[in-house]
């Protein structure tokens, strides 16, 4: 298919037509990006499982050299608690060499009873050895492992800082690279900590890459692909890969049963990443931005290529025009500052209302993972059906995003979230159909997460991206820090978690109503693209209702600043 004559190029948009929107290149593309959800399974979930406090309880050595079994020794030196469960801290201490010769098989309530001095044994036969296991962080070493995670989301906020900062300067790729290097080294390097200070340090190492590991290659895939097949770009790869590896991860440690092993196979798959400069292209848009006009003419001339379209040297030319324009524009002194952001009226609004929506969206999604340990079942049974309801909600979000749009999915499926949360409450006493409500909750919060990454990257301008996305990681790094202590929350009250999280939900229904529509429209490439987003639209249209019910007014072509980025083409 060849291009029209004398088509001259004006945005990147009409370049990424002629080479195609949508054909082999994207498919390819999509598929390359699915490794790195992958990733994201193993960086981000990982840590439920290796923090994992199996049962336990004290340990008496002087029962240790007696033919008596694991429950026997149970039986006979833990007291019960108030709700008739075994005592995670306290032990009886009578004259224990006493009791073994004059061969006591039940215990004497009126013993006294001690705090856990000689360690704690744990149930090894029927969960896996775990940090808490190794390093005895249980009683009043249990703040360990929810700081330990606090430092993970801690050390994201430097972290994004940086990797935000090279993906702006250096490109997608160097950045990617560096971000999953990091995550691959760290998360083996965490199985040698000696102490909970080298754990807390190598957990902010692995915190500093995410969640940029993810999302820069995932702002890459998207810049190449047709308006119309974002969302499936987006999510069909969390939908699949997202899936496969949460689902996989509880059965593979139950069957290795030691945390270490675990994580190094699960982190030496990261290792691939070091192929991908030799595999993926850079982002042709940055090139553009950056005014690297040879080498974004170079990947143009290849994408046309895989896809099969013939595109006129002239076309190719007046692209490398544009990013010649471009290049001269920013030796003037114009290039655009992370400042950028917030010097304009509407593109500030826009970006304060994403970073509050994105830090809503996920604490209560980081809380919902999390809260798996705070439910009445095997920890494996339900981390697997947690994580698998990854699978419907990002099919549905793949149509629903489309349909309903950004704003309202965003607003309709925390609040439902919330609503699902809040009334696990009342419904504690029948642990299967609070666990039906929290799942369901938890079902909404990945719906919402979708939403919220597509908008942190379709309301920043191409100049800006990396580090827009960067500040709404950032942000939703501080906001997760609290998640932890939100799941910890239950050593207080157990339907804690729960009035937390729900509440969380009601809230976020409010900031994603007052962001602008971005389904059907183009990446804005310039600070003013951004700036002029949403500003003639409708407040309840959806893209149900077709592009020409959008807009309040209809718009005067001798009027007013239009771009094509955010008009129906």
């Amino acid at each position: 298919m060849d291009d029209p004559p004398k088509k001259r190029i004006t945005e990147f948009d009409d370049m990424l037509q002629l080479v195609g929107s949508w054909g082999r290149f994207q498919v390819m593309l999509m598929v390359m990006f699915f490794p790195f959800n992958l990733f994201l399974g193993y960086v981000y979930l990982s840590s439920v499982l290796i923090n994992y406090t199996p049962p336990h309880w004290c340990k008496v050595e002087e029962l240790l050299s007696t033919n008596l079994t694991m429950e026997q020794r149970k039986y006979l030196s833990v007291p019960l608690e108030e709700d008739l469960e075994y005592s995670k801290c306290a032990v009886y201490a009578p004259d224990w060499n006493q009791v073994i010769s004059e061969g006591y098989t039940e215990p004497d309530p009126n013993w006294p009873k001690v705090p856990c001095s000689s360690g704690w044994e744990y149930d090894l036969e029927h969960f896996h050895r775990s940090s808490v296991t190794d390093f005895d962080w249980v009683c009043d070493r249990s703040w360990i492992p929810s700081l330990g995670q606090a430092m993970f989301f801690a050390g994201a906020i430097p972290g994004t800082l940086v990797f935000g900062y090279i993906s702006d300067t250096f490109g997608r790729i160097p950045a990617t690279v560096a971000s999953n290097t990091l995550a691959m080294l760290s998360g083996i390097l965490t199985t040698f900590s000696v102490n909970h200070w080298n754990f807390f340090c190598l957990r902010f190492l692995t915190g500093a890459c995410h969640n940029m590991f993810f999302t820069i290659p995932y702002i890459l895939s998207l810049e190449y692909v047709d308006k119309s097949k974002r969302t499936l770009v987006g999510n069909l790869g969390l939908a699949l890969f997202l899936t496969i590896s949460g689902v996989s991860q509880p059965w593979l440690i139950k069957y290795i049963g030691d945390w270490k092993i675990f994580s190094w196979i699960i982190f030496g798959q990261m290792s691939i990443v070091f192929a991908l400069p030799w595999i993926m292209p850079e982002s042709s848009r940055w090139l553009q931005s950056q005014g690297q006009s040879d080498k974004a003419v170079q990947i143009m001339r290849k994408i046309a290529k895989i896809n099969r379209r013939k595109v006129s040297e002239e076309s190719f030319k007046s692209y490398k025009e544009l990013c010649d324009k471009q290049k001269e524009s920013e030796s003037s002194g114009k290039k655009s500052t992370f400042f950028d952001l917030f010097r304009h009226r509407n593109l500030r609004k826009n970006v304060i209302l994403v970073v509050i929506l994105f830090m809503i969206i996920t604490c209560v999604f980081d809380s919902t993972v999390r809260n798996v340990t705070n439910m009445k079942f095997s920890i494996y049974l339900t981390f697997m059906i947690s994580v698998a309801l990854e699978l419907p909600a990002d099919l549905l979000s793949i149509v629903g995003i489309s349909h309903l749009g950004r704003r309202f999915s965003a607003s309709v499926s925390l609040g439902l979230c919330g609503l699902c949360l809040l009334l696990a409450v009342p419904l504690s006493d029948y642990p299967i159909i609070a666990a039906t409500f929290a799942f369901t909750g938890r079902f909404f919060a990945t719906y919402a997460l979708n939403t919220g990454f597509q908008y942190t990257v379709e309301v920043m301008p191409t100049s800006l991206r990396g580090q827009g996305a960067a500040l709404s990681n950032i942000s939703s790094m501080v906001a997760q820090i609290g998640s932890p202590y939100i799941v910890y929350s239950s050593n207080l009250n157990p339907n804690l978690p729960f009035i937390l999280m729900g509440i969380l939900g009601l809230v976020g229904i409010l900031p994603g109503l007052f962001l602008p529509e971005t389904a059907d429209t183009q990446l804005p490439d310039s600070i003013e693209d951004a700036e002029a987003r949403g500003l003639n639209d409708r407040f309840f249209w959806i893209p149900l209702m077709g592009s020409e019910n959008r807009y309040k007014t209809k718009k005067n072509s001798t009027s007013g600043v239009e771009n094509p980025a955010f008009v129906e083409t």
